[in-house]
């Protein structure tokens, strides 16, 4: 599972830019990787890695928000060097779009997470049981390419819109 691989990789980087947070973190970038290679595990565990996961998909949205910020400033000095301000609005554009993707699979994460804190708070049920095969808690091979179908058709429905009214 994409999304799972890829907080691994993000929450390794994050961890080695700020050391100081392996002791709140531990082996949760490990956790992710269990999820992505399929691995059964008890759904508190597998909640536990939902919520890291998710949590970086959040924090790497808002990086991606934070770049936006020097890029529209550059922009609103160089708009009339036309050539500049087409370069920077398509960079803009697609931070928007990378943005908008990171936060729509951060929130496709969290749904997943609910739904299996939902299950194993229920009485009868533990954390330490896996979640039973097609619960909603549980990552789907399909949830990533389908955020990222979803999310970039409606940036290209936008960017159509956009530049539809641009020229009118």
């Amino acid at each position: 599972m994409m999304e799972y691989w890829l907080a691994d990789r993000f929450g390794r980087a994050w961890l080695r830019v700020h050391g100081s947070l392996r002791p709140l973190i531990g082996d949760l970038p490990e956790e992710c990787a269990r999820v992505a290679r399929g691995e059964t595990m008890p759904a508190g565990r597998l909640w536990l890695a939902q919520d890291f996961a998710a949590r970086v998909w959040w924090r790497f949205g808002m990086a991606m928000c934070l770049l936006l910020l020097p890029g529209g400033f550059a922009l609103g000095i160089l708009r009339h060097v036309h050539a500049v301000a087409t370069v920077l609005l398509s960079a803009l554009y697609a931070l928007v779009c990378v943005t908008g993707m990171a936060l729509a699979e951060a929130a496709m994460i969290r749904y997943r997470s609910d739904q299996n804190r939902l299950l194993w708070v229920l009485p009868g049920r533990s954390e330490e049981e896996p979640l039973p095969p097609g619960s909603l808690g549980l990552p789907r091979k399909a949830d990533f390419w389908m955020i990222m179908l979803l999310a970039g058709a409606l940036f290209l429905i936008l960017l159509y819109a956009g530049t539809r009214t641009a020229h009118h």
